[in-house]
């Protein structure tokens, strides 16, 4: 007996594609990636080949689609909830920190035609604005 393979569905973002892929696997399902090898060479190829296509077998088709109809909640979330050390708040971001204005540094770069741009990261509290390390003691 000879089963037709179809294509699933077509996604013009490969990640998205792999990460299908990946959730379909998972539940037992054969299936592969079609054209994400052209892609990968020429990604300018994407909108006239239609994107990176899943295909699987027809009978099949039915329960690829209850699967990825079902919505995807993590198990658990072992995050730790970061906090300002100033003010307790817990709305923060992680972001590049704000830069000091070094003048004697910015004339150098100028006369020098060089630009050292080196950016840190650090945690920013939007209530209060102070910058801080979470980790440190």
């Amino acid at each position: 007996m000879e089963d037709k393979i179809v294509t699933l569905e077509a996604y013009y973002d490969p990640m998205l594609a792999e990460i299908i892929l990946g959730r379909l696997k998972a539940n037992g399902i054969p299936c592969f990636l079609a054209d994400e090898n052209t892609l990968a060479a020429n990604p300018f190829y994407n909108q006239a080949i239609g994107g990176v296509k899943i295909k699987v077998f027809e009978h099949d088709l039915e329960k690829c689609r209850a699967i990825l109809a079902e919505e995807v909640v993590p198990q658990s979330v072992d995050e730790e909830l970061i906090s300002c050390p100033n003010c307790q708040s817990t709305n923060v971001s992680y972001g590049p920190a704000p830069i000091k204005k070094n003048w004697f540094s910015i004339l150098i770069s100028f006369l020098l035609s060089t630009y050292p741009i080196h950016l840190h990261r650090t945690w920013t509290c939007a209530d209060c604005g102070a910058n801080f390390n979470p980790h440190a003691q």
